[in-house]
Formats: structure tokens, C-alpha cells, sequence
């Protein structure tokens, strides 16, 4: 691999990575609203509380003193203590990640596998009923909201029909006395979740495909193959897919990078205590120190992704270090 172009791509991630700390250091400074008054408010503090409050945030000091110690904080990963909460928003991260975690390791893979699937069919049969039929369907689902078809699952399959549970990861008050039954409860609720979650990336990893895949066939090495005497389906299995597969890698590695954020819409429509539902919590509560450090993690492994993307791409395709 080009060392320049890896150290290129690595200065570029450390460019972006302190233009991210500076715009969420300006951004939170610049929002309406005092958060410190919200803190004085919930604690009932005197003008010499307010005082220490300050003291203890830093708030006291100057912008660039400020500024300093938040980029000392963010590289630490030292995100201060929630409003709401009033615990660490380090640990606080951690216990809704995994949750989300745990809903996106069920849905991611089967929405990227499912629309690798279908649009590989799709493309192999291409301008036939089946590719018809396929791509209307995946453009059909590819065009809903994910939070309409997360309502429709939920006022159908749990409020109608009771066949699922509504909310929650497990049913709330029950003592489970073994971890198969826990588990059994946990993979009940997740049904619902999951499969909105997975319907929702579906129809942009099936669309991908399908493109990808007729641009191959029409590339001069698929003819040579079929001139080497290879039939269709070898010619798709070890040519078409392997090529069409280069253009979907960008969207793998960032589905699986982003599965510990969570998504916003389902977390909050199941009540799924993960990071999506923790971030619109915090916005609606305000809570300031949870808002900053979400908006910081999203931001870094969109960064670190970016930058892993890049050199991926780069030994898969040599024509990437070239240009």
C-alpha cells in the first residue's frame, strides 16, 4: 500500500477530528438556553451555589482555558457528569451502546444480507419479471419512513394481534430465574425492532447492488469469460460479484461502525433503551453534557470509518491510490 496515501488519509483524519472538537466546543456554546441555569434550578442553588457551579464546570474560566480543557476531556473520553442523570456520561454511554448493540447485531447483517441477496437476483435476471418485481418492491420499502413502517409492525403485530410485545427489551417486573428464559424474552422483543430495523437499510443495499452489478456485466472481462467458454452463473459467482461488491463496501463498513448509535426513530417507537433514544432524550431534557459527548462519538466513527473506508478501498481497487 502507498505510504503516501495512508499518511495523507491519516492527516486528513486528524484535520477533521480537531474540527469536530471546535465546532461541538462552539456549537453547545452557541445553542439557546443556559444548562447551567438548568442545574441551579434542579438543585434549588443559592447565588454562592451557582457560584461553585461554575467553578466546578469550568465555566469560571476563560473561552480559550475552556476551550483546552474540552479538547483534554474529549480526548480522554472524560465527558463530565449528566444533568439528568447525575451519574457519568462515560458509563451512562455504555450501558444504552450495548443495547443498541444488541438490536443492530440482529437487523444490520440481516438487512445487508437480505439486500445483497435480492439485488443480486435482480441484477442477474435483469429486465426480466423477476428484476421487475424485485426492484419495485425494494423501491417501494426504500421510499417509507422507517419510523411509518416501525408503526405499522407495531399497531398490527402488538396492539392488534398481540403476536410480539410493544416496548421495552424485556417485559418489565418479571424475575427471570435463568438466563434462557431472559434470553428467550429479550429475542421476543427484539422481533419487531430488528425486522423494521433490517427493512429500513434493505432497499439502499438491494438498489447498490443492482446497479453495481449491471455495470459489470457490461465490462469487457465478463464477455472474455463468457468467450472462455464459463456459464452464466460461474461467470456471475466469481467475476460479476466480486467487482459489483467493491461500491458496497463504503455502506458495510458504515452500517456496522454506526450499529452502537442506535436509530432514533425505532429506539424511541419500541421504547428501546439504546443510544438513539438516550440522544433525543437528552435533547428534550437538555442535557447538555449527553448531548455533546453523543454528538462527539457519531462524529469519530464516522471519522475512523471514513478513514478505515479509504484504505480498504485503496488494496481493493489500486486505482484509488493512483488517483
Amino acid at each position: 500500500m502507498n505510504v503516501k496515501f495512508v499518511l495523507q488519509r491519516i492527516g486528513y483524519t486528524l484535520f477533521m477530528f480537531i474540527f469536530v472538537i471546535t465546532f461541538n466546543f462552539i456549537l453547545f456554546r452557541l445553542m439557546p438556553g443556559d444548562p447551567l441555569s438548568i442545574v441551579a434550578k434542579q438543585s434549588k442553588a443559592t447565588p454562592e451555589g451557582r457560584a461553585a457551579l461554575e467553578r466546578l464546570y469550568g465555566l469560571d474560566k476563560p473561552v480559550t482555558e475552556q476551550y483546552f480543557d474540552y479538547v483534554k476531556s474529549m480526548a480522554t473520553f472524560d465527558f463530565g457528569t449528566s444533568f439528568n442523570y447525575k451519574e457519568p456520561v462515560a458509563g451512562i454511554i455504555w450501558d444504552k451502546a450495548k443495547n443498541s448493540l444488541i438490536l443492530a447485531a440482529f437487523s444490520v447483517p440481516l438487512g445487508i444480507v437480505l439486500g445483497l441477496t435480492g439485488g443480486s437476483m435482480a441484477a442477474a435476471n435483469h429486465g426480466k419479471l423477476k428484476d421487475a418485481f424485485l426492484t419495485s418492491t425494494s423501491m417501494i420499502i426504500y421510499a417509507v419512513p422507517t419510523f411509518w413502517l416501525a408503526m405499522i409492525f407495531l399497531l398490527y403485530f402488538g396492539v392488534k394481534w398481540r403476536l410480539v410485545p410493544i416496548n421495552g427489551m424485556v417485559t418489565a417486573g418479571v424475575d427471570f430465574k435463568t438466563w434462557g428464559a431472559y434470553l428467550k424474552d429479550l429475542a421476543w422483543h427484539l422481533v419487531t425492532p430488528a425486522v423494521s430495523y433490517a427493512l429500513a437499510i434493505f432497499g439502499g443495499y438491494f438498489l447498490i447492488m443492482r446497479s453495481s452489478m449491471i455495470d459489470v456485466f457490461t465490462e469487457d472481462f465478463v464477455l472474455t469469460a463468457r468467450a472462455k467458454g464459463l456459464t452464466r452463473k460461474q461467470v456471475i459467482r466469481r467475476h460479476v460479484v466480486p467487482n459489483a461488491l467493491l461500491p458496497v463496501t463504503t455502506m458495510v463498513v458504515t452500517s456496522l461502525a454506526l450499529m452502537f448509535t442506535g436509530a432514533f426513530s425505532i429506539e424511541v417507537l419500541f421504547s428501546w433503551p439504546g443510544m438513539g433514544r438516550l440522544m433525543v432524550d437528552s435533547v428534550t431534557r437538555q442535557d447538555y453534557p449527553v448531548m455533546q459527548a453523543t454528538n462527539y462519538l457519531i462524529a469519530v466513527v464516522i471519522i475512523l470509518t471514513n478513514l478505515v473506508v479509504d484504505l480498504l478501498y485503496s488494496y481493493l481497487d489500486p486505482r484509488v491510490r493512483i488517483q
